[in-house]
């Protein structure tokens, strides 16, 4: 989906007028790589359905951060992308949130898309690594249905979900974030 030494086949909406990229988003030796600020995303410029999206990765690990649980770097994956600023910069969509805490977990952007979601707290806990480390994610995707694993386990479901096609998009949102290994295949 991303062939790690440019950005062809993908566009930015950067802040809620949507500004271009202008550098915040690079590529390094095919890493993928953030700074956070100011929130955005980056997204395809096709169109998907039925496919399975597997990508790593981590954020990088602030100096002197001693309990993961204090870590704040948020960002995410979007799911089915239309109307751009339905709540404030992020667009209509199903995030599969990427904040280190809750990694996995379905935020419907807004919140009135209506889908039902199930997640596996326990077997989260059990496979995320520490921050700084490589998750590896991956989302199966049938049109209205989800299931999201990381590092393996199933840690999430959606099902019904009235958004059943759209473009993919990565968050930036307050965290330097790395990601690799981006691809898709499509059903």
């Amino acid at each position: 989906l991303c062939n790690g030494k440019d950005f062809d086949g993908w566009k930015f909406h950067l802040g809620k007028e949507g500004a271009g990229n202008n550098g915040a988003f690079t590529i390094k030796e095919g890493i993928l790589i953030c700074s956070g600020k100011p929130s955005g995303y980056m997204y395809t410029k096709k169109s998907y359905r039925n496919y399975t999206l597997h990508f790593e990765f981590a954020f990088k690990r602030p100096d002197g951060l001693a309990d993961d649980s204090r870590f704040r770097g948020n960002s995410g994956c979007l799911i089915h992308i239309g109307e751009q600023n339905a709540l404030g910069v992020w667009p209509r969509s199903i995030e599969v949130q990427g904040m280190h805490r809750q990694l996995g977990l379905i935020l419907p952007i807004p919140r009135s898309v209506k889908c039902r979601r199930t997640l596996d707290s326990e077997a989260r806990a059990k496979v995320l690594k520490p921050v700084g480390q490589f998750n590896a994610v991956e989302i199966e995707v049938r049109g209205g249905e989800m299931v999201i694993s990381i590092n393996g386990a199933v840690v999430s479901t959606v099902g019904d979900c009235e958004l059943t096609e759209g473009p993919i998009g990565f968050q930036r949102e307050g965290a330097e974030t790395h990601w690799k290994n981006i691809r898709i295949r499509e059903q």
